[in-house]
């Protein structure tokens, strides 16, 4: 028994290192492209499944500090499991490229369902809502802030379910957008503080959630157009009911506590969303 046992291994050990040689993951289609590069659905040859293959910018390569910055938020990213997160399995260099392989989902982001749709109904909104609360929390309990939350980092699965990808990426990504040209996508959702360079805490996800709801809501963003730092930092953001007249107080008073300027006068954590959708779901 022990004999074939270890043959056996022998066996798997060979398979290994023989799919490492050929390049473990094996692109089946494009998904789309990122502003951390582009995804691909890949066959994971060793353990035989489906997953989303993230090929990372050139650049990365001309940066050893920032990808090895990248590599370590990638591990720490991968020891996040929860329903609501896109799992990452594995990172590393494969054909010369450096890469993230992950879960794959299958469904859409809420940027491209508000794209095709327009806004989600009230309902909806609480549903998705809950579950990305539910997913930072967890992922702020152990002391991972994403940095880059929004609506095209949010999947909404075919079986309904929220579930926030590249978790705590955007901080390595960062700095090599300030050591390289890559090109910074357009600060939306960034955080007063965010958008200033200061340090940041699970309060600028707070922040970026409370952009991507009244996203949801409206259809649209509270800021668009002109000088979108100086909006995130000065600008009161508009009532979202000059959009969508009939939102619930409840969502509304979500919304506003969520874009306050002042970290401290946000909620001190998604817990305290999650408390008050149940209250406003249950009067």
């Amino acid at each position: 028994k022990l004999a074939a046992e270890q043959k056996a291994a022998a066996q798997s050990s060979a398979q290994l290192s023989a799919s490492q040689k050929q390049g473990r993951y094996k692109i089946l289609s494009k998904l789309g492209r990122g502003g951390m590069g582009v995804v691909y659905k890949a066959q994971d040859t060793v353990l035989d499944r489906t997953m989303a293959f993230k090929v990372l910018p050139e650049s990365l390569k001309e940066n050893p500090q920032a990808l090895k910055n990248f590599l370590r938020e990638a591990k720490s990213a991968a020891q996040l499991n929860h329903a609501n997160i896109v799992t990452v399995y594995d990172a590393g260099e494969q054909d010369g490229s450096y890469y993230i392989a992950m879960e794959y989902v299958d469904g859409h982001t809420l940027k491209e369902i508000i794209k095709h749709r327009g806004r989600i109904s009230p309902g909806g909104i609480v549903h998705v809502l809950s579950q990305m609360c539910e997913a930072l929390a967890y992922a702020h309990e152990n002391k991972i802030v994403h940095r880059d939350v929004k609506t095209a980092n949010a999947m909404w699965t075919k079986d309904k379910k929220a579930k926030i990808m590249d978790f705590g990426l955007a901080k390595a990504v960062e700095e090599l957008r300030n050591h390289t040209t890559v090109v910074s996508g357009t600060p939306y959702y960034m955080s007063p503080e965010q958008t200033l360079g200061k340090n940041v805490d699970h309060r600028t996800d707070i922040y970026s959630l409370g952009v991507s709801v009244f996203e949801m809501a409206t259809g649209t963003l509270p800021f668009r157009e002109g000088n979108l730092p100086y909006h995130h930092v000065h600008t009161a953001p508009p009532d979202p009911r000059e959009f969508t007249p009939d939102l619930p107080q409840a969502l509304c008073a979500i919304i506003a506590r969520c874009l306050e300027k002042d970290p401290e006068s946000r909620y001190g954590s998604t817990r305290e969303i999650l408390a008050e959708l149940g209250a406003s779901q249950n009067p």
